[in-house]
């Protein structure tokens, strides 16, 4: 059978499945076709999937943001603690999704579901817990441990552990690692609109990669500003070229990528 593509982006995946709290309305599965071969109610289930991880992880890195000023000020005590980090992290979510990740057995999500953001609280408390000299003494001249470096070595060990490629992205990435492959290129682009809705998604499934795609919009925040907001094209204090960005504005996304089979 002929290989068909899917592409469609979503006002809120998880008001549909009955999760979490979004704006809007959103696309009913009568409104989509079924990809070759894979169940739509399957689909559904990753598409919730993938965007709790994304949120999830943008949690973490918002702990991490909201901190910042502590790991940065002279004669600090002690850095972000574990505990401290796991706690707020499962707030924000909380109140980003509607599902408490330290009471996931009662959650109305997937059992697929729940062993990945499980196992994703697991590998982003232990960054943190490996983090904690890092933000005592953070390297001269380096990039410390900024929301950026969280989320990356987050979404590596997380990545290797189950197999769901999570990654940080945006059109001009600071890391090279971080370039947009041609899909994630396309969803940028259509993020950086300035009348595209905010935190609409976009996601695709397709046969011959047997995995569904999904992006997750960043935007900045007051801490963002920091290093990437104006004046465009002077150097921050880590040495990197500001990109002048404004407070809300779209600055990138996470990509998430889960197999159709466990």
């Amino acid at each position: 059978m002929k290989v068909r593509r899917l592409r469609w982006i979503l006002l809120s995946l998880l008001a549909f499945a009955g999760v979490g709290r979004s704006g809007g309305d959103p696309i009913l599965a009568k409104d989509r076709p079924a990809e070759a071969g894979v169940a739509l109610q399957q689909i559904l289930e990753l598409e919730t999937t993938a965007r709790l991880l994304a949120v999830l992880l943008d949690s973490g890195r918002a702990v991490v943001s909201e901190h910042l000023p502590l790991v940065e000020a002279p004669n600090r005590a002690q850095p972000l603690s574990a505990d401290a980090f796991e706690r707020q992290m499962a707030d924000i979510f909380l109140s980003r999704s509607g599902i408490d990740v330290r009471d996931l057995d009662h959650a109305k999500v997937s059992a697929r579901s729940k062993r990945l953001l499980r196992e994703l609280v697991t590998v982003s408390r232990e960054i943190v817990v490996e983090a904690q000299q890092e933000m005592l003494r953070p390297p001269a001249g380096g990039r410390g441990f900024i929301p950026a470096v969280f989320g990356a070595r987050t979404a590596t060990r997380f990545s290797d552990r189950t197999g769901v490629r999570l990654k940080q992205t945006a059109l001009a990435p600071r890391n090279p690692a971080n370039a947009p492959d041609s899909s994630e290129k396309l969803a940028l682009e259509a993020f950086a609109d300035s009348d595209y809705p905010r935190e609409k998604v976009i996601s695709e499934v397709t046969a011959k990669s047997a995995a569904l795609r999904l992006m997750y919009p960043l935007y900045t925040t007051r801490h963002c500003l920091d290093c990437h907001g104006e004046p465009k094209g002077e150097r921050d204090k880590m040495g990197y070229v500001r990109e002048g960005l404004k407070l809300g504005q779209n600055a990138g996304a996470i990509s998430v990528t889960i197999p159709l089979r466990p």
